[in-house]
């Protein structure tokens, strides 16, 4: 059962929620393919990858049953293909199609394990070899040079569909993501966490391994000691890669660019997924995370920094897919507030938590947010993982993390 159902403070803001509880509703669609039912935050009926874990804590918060969440892992399950790789969308599409699912899958089954206690239907025969053949796609097939670092395909492979310059366009594939190697910590824990379940001893015990080297791994290559801030990393260095923009190159007279020195949100993951030692955590913290000069905007944080060149409100020559330029989204100030919790940044985050419930408050649900004027923008309205902001609040205020991946 849902450990959230009967408690007394969320009973009373779901009272409050009628509203986005009925939108909600409005979410619930049945896959053609399994003829599963699942949920959705968007009207044309995706189910996307990452997106599916926030909207989990969602579901969680409102009282839902489990049965769309895991619908959700297991449908992306059924259309794997032999070599493990899983588009990252449901239904597909041609440009969807060669970008692998967003590693969340297993941190999804962890909360339907710890906040319904349900097991079987991910341990499975059916299902757990699937699952770590998606797993070991990511860390195998997704690191071409083999230095223990998976990259992205694009920027709409992030998410984060038009940060084109430090993710490339579709099949691209250069960018060593700061976010998606955190994501892959995370992953390669939960997943250990869900083999020990298993009984799997060393299989749990080679993935936690996984997540720890990983980690390592991220702090070496990833971190920038002179700027203090973690970047994405060039994969493949000395190539002419995104010809088509003239603000980044893979080299500069002929010296290979190894860091790719732009700034957003995405970094905050290092904190998410507690990589970052509590120097890196304090020097992203005070230098740039609440400095207005690069992520504390009007209405924070900043998906790119203010002191980007590409930072803006307007749309730039090829950009595609959703803004996440000079916008705030839901998801990245979660995991940021949970990343500024786990390390200490007590206040730092109860401000951010306020400060995100005040614009889902004021702005309405609504897919992102100008950063600098707090307008709502993208679907309207919206019902997917913008619906975290209404919760903030509790979670601070009750000491809660949804996303722990503790015991």
């Amino acid at each position: 059962m849902n450990q959230f159902l009967t408690n007394p403070y969320l009973v009373g803001l779901r009272k409050k929620l009628v509203t986005e509880q009925n939108l909600m509703h409005r979410g619930i669609f049945t896959e053609s393919d399994t003829q599963k039912d699942y949920f959705t935050g968007y009207s044309y009926k995706t189910l996307y990858d990452w997106d599916q874990y926030f909207e989990a804590i969602v579901q969680i918060y409102m009282g839902w049953p489990s049965d769309y969440i895991k619908n959700g892992v297991t449908i992306f399950l059924d259309h794997q293909q032999p070599s493990g790789r899983i588009s990252r969308s449901v239904p597909s599409n041609e440009f969807h199609d060669p970008e692998h699912v967003k590693p969340f899958l297993s941190q999804i089954a962890w909360l339907v394990y710890k906040n319904y206690e349900e097991l079987d239907w991910i341990l499975s025969d059916a299902y757990f070899p699937r699952l770590k053949r998606y797993l070991d796609y990511w860390l195998v097939e997704m690191d071409a040079n083999r230095n223990g670092l998976s990259e992205w395909m694009s920027a709409p492979h992030t998410g984060m569909d038009n940060q084109h310059e430090r993710a490339g366009w579709w099949l691209d594939r250069f960018s060593e993501g700061v976010d998606l190697n955190c994501y892959l910590v995370r992953e390669c824990l939960a997943f250990s966490r869900l083999a020990d379940l298993l009984g799997k001893t060393d299989l749990a015990n080679e993935y936690a391994q996984q997540s720890q080297d990983l980690a390592a791994r991220i702090r070496s290559l990833l971190w920038d000691g002179k700027d203090g801030f973690f970047y994405d990393r060039n994969a493949r260095m000395g190539e002419p890669l995104m010809s088509r923009h003239a603000g980044w190159a893979s080299s500069i007279n002929g010296v290979p660019v190894e860091l790719i020195r732009v700034k957003g949100v995405s970094a905050f993951t290092a904190l998410w997924a507690g990589v970052a030692t509590q120097e890196q955590a304090r020097s992203m913290v005070y230098n740039y995370l609440f400095d207005p000069k690069h992520f504390w905007s009007p209405f924070p944080l900043a998906t790119l920094a203010r002191s980007e060149r590409w930072y803006s409100r307007d749309w730039l020559p090829a950009d595609l897919g959703c803004n996440w330029r000079a916008t705030t989204w839901m998801p990245t100030n979660y995991m940021a507030y949970h990343g500024l919790k786990r390390y200490g940044f007590h206040d730092l985050a109860s401000l951010l938590a306020y400060r995100s419930f005040q614009l889902v408050k004021i702005s309405g649900d609504r897919e992102w947010y100008d950063a600098e004027t707090g307008e709502g923008c993208g679907l309207n309205p919206f019902w997917g993982w913008s619906l975290l902001g209404h919760f903030m609040e509790y979670e601070d205020q009750n000491g809660l993390d949804p996303t722990s991946l503790d015991d």
